[in-house]
């Protein structure tokens, strides 16, 4: 060996060495925040925002805006930041349901929002030592149908579900902010408001909040995650990742990886069944849209569409505590690997 082939080998072998290193340091250090993640604390948000009082939680009621307060309360527990604001929530316009009654997805539209009625999306803010740092945003939607008539639909699935995750998640990322001080992007956190409404709540974060997309390195979307009714095969535990085609290849690497070194136990379906078609649909219909839309690279994670989606149906008792939790652990742990 020659000795610049030498060099060149050596070099190569302490950048892995390195690299390596600095793998199991994020490793061993997510595990500091796990015991915040709790199937107590998942359930308990679950059941507050499919509770009767919540009435389903449909954008512009009295009932929806009562949710925003709670998951602002959260945040500044948690310890995160407004974001550009004195407070966390951002109001925006709703737009009226469109003439045929029909909403984003193609689903009855809820009832009773008016011309100038608020939404109000609710956003925390970890932010990172590096001021010039790079965004990644977690985000769910919080609205639901509401009362169609007089029927209640509670959205425990729809997006309960991913709500609760992204709160959990939030809390421990809010307590590591607090304590270390060491995130290397500013992580926001947002509960989307207008989901039902052509995805306002999304756009209006991305038109108003004042980041510019270039600046997000991506989006993460928890959507509808708590079910194990339409599996993967005959595979319950699994989870649908969808847009992983637009991250870095290393991203998606972390996300196997951290589900398989912590023995999650999960199969990450990549494909939404092995169809093009239903993917391209249904990665169009939640609120990594508008990011895709403004060319940020966004994933969307879900258990998919199930026979109470939409219904009256759509309540705890339908979901897999373990196995999203299992989901929220593993979002979890891929957010502090790729930050």
């Amino acid at each position: 060996m020659s000795v610049r082939n030498f060099f060149a080998t050596t070099v190569i072998l302490i950048l892995l060495a390195a690299a390596s290193a600095r793998l199991q340091g994020q490793v061993h250090s997510s595990s500091s925040y796990m015991y915040l993640l709790g199937e107590k604390n998942t359930l308990e948000h679950l059941e507050f925002l499919t509770s009767p009082q919540i009435a389903g939680r449909g954008a512009g009621t009295a009932q929806a805006k009562e949710v925003a307060d709670y998951i602002a309360e959260a945040f500044a527990s948690y310890g995160l930041l407004p974001l550009n604001s004195i407070n966390f929530y951002q109001p925006f316009e709703l737009p009226p349901p469109r003439p045929s009654g029909k909403r984003s997805g193609g689903m009855d539209a809820p009832q009773g929002v008016r011309k100038g009625q608020q939404g109000f999306n609710v956003i925390g803010y970890a932010p990172s030592r590096n001021k010039d740092a790079q965004y990644i945003v977690v985000g769910a939607h919080f609205d639901h149908i509401g009362i169609h008539g007089e029927k209640y639909y509670p959205g425990a699935d729809d997006n309960a579900s991913g709500v609760a995750g992204m709160l959990e998640i939030a809390k421990a990322f809010g307590k590591r902010f607090v304590e270390r001080n060491d995130l290397n992007h500013h992580i926001v956190f947002v509960a989307f408001d207008g989901n039902n409404y052509n995805l306002s709540g999304s756009r209006a974060f991305l038109q108003k909040k004042g980041i510019p997309p270039h600046k997000i390195a991506c989006m993460l979307n928890l959507d509808q995650m708590g079910s194990t009714l339409t599996p993967v095969g005959e595979y319950t535990e699994y989870l649908q990742v969808l847009g992983a085609d637009k991250l870095p290849p290393w991203q998606k690497e972390q996300l196997d990886f951290a589900n398989d070194y912590f023995g999650l136990g999960l199969l990450i379906d990549y494909t939404y069944y092995g169809s093009r078609q239903f993917y391209d649909i249904f990665y169009r219909l939640s609120d990594q849209q508008s990011f895709t839309a403004a060319g940020v690279p966004a994933l969307l994670f879900t258990s998919g569409i199930t026979r109470h989606t939409n219904k009256e149906s759509d309540t705890v008792a339908t979901l897999s505590l373990d196995v999203l939790q299992r989901r929220i652990e593993l979002i979890y742990r891929f957010l502090w690997l790729i930050d």
